[in-house]
């Protein structure tokens, strides 16, 4: 969210207000929160072999010289690419749309709302801050912006709508960019997802450093960590579909013989 002071000043008013609500949201005592936050925090140790043995699988997948010889020769990750270039550009050089960035964040909250059976009684968005007011909460619902890329989402769903009407994946050689590439609308779809998830992943990280009460109601370690492994599998995803030379299987095999080498190592 945006300023730290104006988030937690947000957050507040959520706790207060969703309380009135239901029972069900209503804070249990500090000797009860312990085990839990304890409990999260071996989740999050537990989870951390997980973390290693994805980040080795996804840099010995996309990071090799297959994969580079793969980005040359691959229209999908170039136009993937440069959707990230130019946004990471645009974060970096120009004024941040924190407002939108706030509505995606709140929005995404209330998405995980109703996907968990709960009720939105509120819901307001400014350049300063956000909140919703709800008769749930859980681990989903609290980290779901940090992890869900719902602009990246919308624009698949676009795309997904539009793809039943017309030929998406169609090369059209008469339609020429800078006088000698073909066009595909496809290219615009992966030029659209590296740009609306670098817009996620640049504002997740950078909301991450205000000390965010989100992170706090699960215990910190065990967010970032939980934070950390979508986030990357998400990505991957993304690359997988946008290149031609690693499938789905490829990803998963070579997570399952990282797997294997690492049980090994320590048996």
């Amino acid at each position: 969210m945006p300023p730290a002071q104006s988030r937690k000043k947000a957050k507040k008013k959520v706790t207060a207000r969703g309380r009135k609500l239901s029972a069900q949201v209503a804070a249990p005592p500090a000797h009860a929160m312990a085990p839990l936050t304890w409990f999260k925090t071996l989740i999050g140790v537990l989870l951390l072999p997980v973390c290693y043995l994805t980040t080795t699988t996804f840099l010995g997948v996309f990071a090799g010289e297959s994969s580079a010889r793969a980005l040359v020769h691959s229209a999908p990750l170039w136009f993937f690419c440069t959707g990230v270039v130019v946004w990471v550009i645009a974060f970096i050089g120009f004024p941040r749309p924190v407002y939108l960035y706030v509505l995606g964040h709140e929005l995404t909250h209330a998405l995980f709302v109703y996907l968990c059976f709960g009720k939105v009684t509120s819901f307001k968005v400014d350049r300063r801050g956000g909140h919703i007011v709800t008769n749930r909460n859980n681990v989903l619902i609290s980290l779901s912006p940090y992890f869900f890329p719902l602009y990246s989402t919308l624009v698949i769903l676009g795309f997904g709508i539009a793809g039943l009407f017309v030929d998406l994946g169609a090369v059209h050689p008469n339609a020429l960019l800078f006088g000698h590439i073909s066009f595909s609308w496809s290219w615009v779809l992966f030029l659209l997802i590296g740009f609306t998830w670098a817009f996620h992943f640049t504002f997740t990280a950078w909301m991450i450093t205000k000390d965010q009460p989100d992170l706090k109601q699960n215990g910190t370690f065990f967010s970032l960590t939980v934070i950390y492994l979508i986030n990357l599998l998400i990505l991957s995803a993304f690359l997988v579909l946008a290149s031609k030379s690693t499938s789905r299987h490829d990803f998963v095999r070579t997570w399952k013989e990282n797997a294997v080498q690492l049980w090994e190592r320590f048996h």
